[in-house]
């Protein structure tokens, strides 16, 4: 990469909230976490890192919100089983 996209890079990310920025910066640590640690990793630990990186994407959290919203028609339908 270089220079230039570099400080490109750095000046939209300079554009964005804290909240935003912050965000970012979480998921581009758990992202490269998961890529270098799945080396070392058991299984369980692999699957473990990649549900994390899953759990922080947002995208499927708006999937995760929306089939939620789904099902909770079905529970004042009274076949929730609380």
């Amino acid at each position: 990469m270089s220079a230039r996209t570099v400080v490109e890079l750095e000046a939209q990310i300079a554009q964005l909230s804290p909240a935003d920025q912050l965000r970012l910066l979480e998921d581009l640590v758990h992202r490269l976490r998961a890529r270098i640690g799945a080396a070392g990793e058991t299984d369980s630990e692999q699957f473990g890192s990649q549900l994390a990186v899953m759990a922080r994407d947002r995208h499927i959290r708006a999937e995760l919100q929306a089939i939620d919203g789904e099902f909770a028609a079905t529970e004042s339908d009274g076949l929730a089983q609380g």
